[in-house]
């Protein structure tokens, strides 16, 4: 029987894609969907279930962030983690930069609401969407 972790889910969640580094495993890979408790990461790893590790996030116009992370799940295809994020109170930076990671998730739904407009106006044909041409192509 398949879990389904969305029950367990305490925060909203926002997808969107932020570039993501293990500095322990010099893995990196990309948050898919993040929360204010934690985000799903896509990368190819053997971080076990249970593990508690440092993990490098970097934000839109803020910059990067170090964040404690406790792997609670691998992906369903062992395509990623469920990572719940961890204050380790001794430590006043891990304080600050989550400090800083909740001022972040704070405005995403702002961000939700105007990409709501932009795809209604494209929608209605009143704008184009456009994309980005890939730099590797």
């Amino acid at each position: 029987m398949a879990t389904d972790f969305r029950e367990r889910r305490k925060s909203k969640r926002y997808y969107l894609r932020l570039r993501v580094y293990f500095p322990e495993f010099d893995l990196h890979g990309y948050a898919t969907n993040i929360s204010l408790d934690g985000c799903f990461i896509n990368t190819v790893s053997a971080i076990s279930e249970g593990f508690l590790t440092d993990i490098l996030l970097e934000l839109p116009v803020i910059g990067v962030i170090a964040m404690k992370g406790y792997v609670q799940h691998k992906g369903r295809n062992n395509d990623g983690l469920g990572v719940e994020f961890v204050q380790v109170r001794f430590e006043q930076d891990q304080s600050d930069y989550f400090g800083i990671y909740a001022q972040f998730v704070k405005i995403l739904p702002a961000l939700e609401e105007i990409k709501g407009e932009y795809d209604q106006m494209v929608a209605e044909g009143k704008i184009k969407e456009l994309k980005m041409p890939d730099p590797h192509e």
